[in-house]
């Protein structure tokens, strides 16, 4: 395999160059650490752009990330931060945004195959969309509409994003894809508003790999569209907007929570189906009705990085079905994985918002997640796939609910009031992920044998 050695020596070269010249400008002008941050990340980004055109192979790039993340490594933690480490680590903040800026552009390169727009559009949204919103948010924004926890956020900063997502996809669609001008405007408002919604809800810096990544699906699922089926695209994101809306009356969620279900249901629609919105919907439903919520459990608000942790293996899945094809032979194994969610989400309640036993309280969630999620999923795949769960599988679906509330509850067998945190989120969704994931072998041992 050959590799590219003088490609990524003028990357790294290149690279090296617009740090010293920004850390010069430090020294002159003592600009503020953000604005030395985004100027990097525009630089970044603009040399990220020359990629289609001097590397071919995709071992190379990845080889170049490597070095990369070795270098940001050495200047994080060596006396070269409090020098021209300064460019990228003079602000105090945890983020691992440079890394997934590298694993983005990995990926996109790799994906794209050569296709310089499905390549160049996310690139330059987020180098210069996610560098307009930040700067406007910091220094104009008046309404924040984060809670709790969650990164700070604000309209001003959220609509310049928009803005220049928008304009960054009109213009290349225009001048170098043969797409019709309607069907571009069209494809333009749906990048520019979902991809804004997604900077909404990102946190910790992975709006460095969520940015891009969704951009490449909406590019990927958008182009080559008939205008009458963006139309309908444009109006389904239309209603779920006013469903969401509506439901900003629910006092349980956040502002950005909302926003997250925003997301959540468009790309679930458009990745997979509009069928494959019925196990999220059901969750978000019901998730805190059946029981009816009760005066104890009125203080608690869910933020979007807890709402993040019930729907990422979902999302994830419907990436994977994009990229494959798979459907049919994965839409059970989505399913599951929501119900999994309602049964340990419903467990918590029971035990400890209402006092139940937990084996009551096993029993209970159990079959409230088989009753709301699994048997509707069913009826789908026999409705739309033509498809039937076999004996295997259903038993191995009704054990993996089962044993995650029992997993559950022995995780929390010495906890005495519960509390929504992120922590206890990303727990509930490592024990989802594992038993995901081995229900998932079962189902590939069975197809190989």
């Amino acid at each position: 395999m050959i590799i590219e050695w003088e490609s990524i020596l003028f990357v790294l070269v290149t690279l090296f160059l617009v740090m010293l010249i920004i850390k010069i400008i430090e020294e002159k002008t003592n600009i503020n650490g953000e604005i030395k941050r985004k100027m990097l990340h525009v630089s970044m980004g603009l040399i990220m752009l020359t990629f289609p055109y001097i590397f071919n192979s995709a071992f190379s790039v990845g080889l170049l990330g490597i070095i990369a993340v070795i270098f940001m490594y050495i200047l994080k933690h060596t006396k070269l931060k409090q020098t021209i480490g300064t460019v990228l680590y003079s602000v105090d903040r945890e983020s691992m945004g440079e890394i997934f800026f590298i694993i983005s552009v990995f990926l996109l390169f790799y994906l794209s195959k050569g296709d310089k727009i499905l390549y160049s559009i996310p690139i330059l949204i987020l180098s210069f969309a996610d560098s307009t919103a930040a700067l406007i948010g910091r220094n104009y924004a008046k309404k924040n509409l984060a809670e709790l926890n969650e990164d700070s956020k604000s309209i001003e900063g959220s609509f310049m994003f928009f803005i220049v997502a928008f304009m960054s996809t009109l213009v290349p669609l225009l001048l170098f894809t043969e797409v019709g001008r309607e069907e571009v405007l069209a494809i333009s408002m749906i990048i520019g508003f979902n991809v804004a919604l997604v900077e909404m809800i990102s946190h910790s810096g992975n709006d460095n790999l969520l940015i891009p990544l969704t951009t490449y699906a909406f590019l990927t699922t958008h182009i080559g569209l008939a205008i009458e089926e963006l139309r309908m695209n444009l109006l389904i994101l239309c209603v779920i907007f006013l469903l969401v809306t509506i439901a900003n009356r629910v006092k349980a969620w956040s502002k950005l929570a909302l926003v997250e279900t925003l997301v959540v249901g468009y790309l679930t629609i458009i990745l997979y189906g509009i069928y494959a919105i019925i196990p999220p919907l059901i969750l978000f439903l019901t998730v805190m009705n059946f029981p009816k919520k009760r005066e104890n459990e009125k203080e608690n608000l869910y933020d979007a990085r807890i709402i993040e942790t019930n729907i990422i293996i979902g999302i994830a899945i419907c990436g994977i079905v994009a990229i494959t094809g798979l459907k049919k032979e994965l839409f059970m194994i989505y399913a599951s994985s929501y119900t999994m969610h309602l049964i340990i989400n419903t467990f918590v309640r029971l035990k400890y918002y209402f006092n139940f036993s937990v084996g009551d309280s096993i029993l209970l969630s159990v079959s409230k997640g088989i009753g709301f999620i699994f048997v509707p999923s069913i009826l789908i795949e026999i409705l739309v796939f033509k498809e039937r769960l076999n004996a295997i599988m259903f038993s191995a679906m009704i054990i993996a609910f089962i044993l995650s509330a029992i997993i559950i509850s022995l995780k929390k067998k010495n906890v005495q009031k519960e509390e929504i945190t992120i922590t206890n989120g990303y727990m509930h969704t490592k024990i989802i992920l594992a038993l995901t994931l081995a229900l998932s072998g079962i189902q590939y041992l069975q197809v190989l044998f």
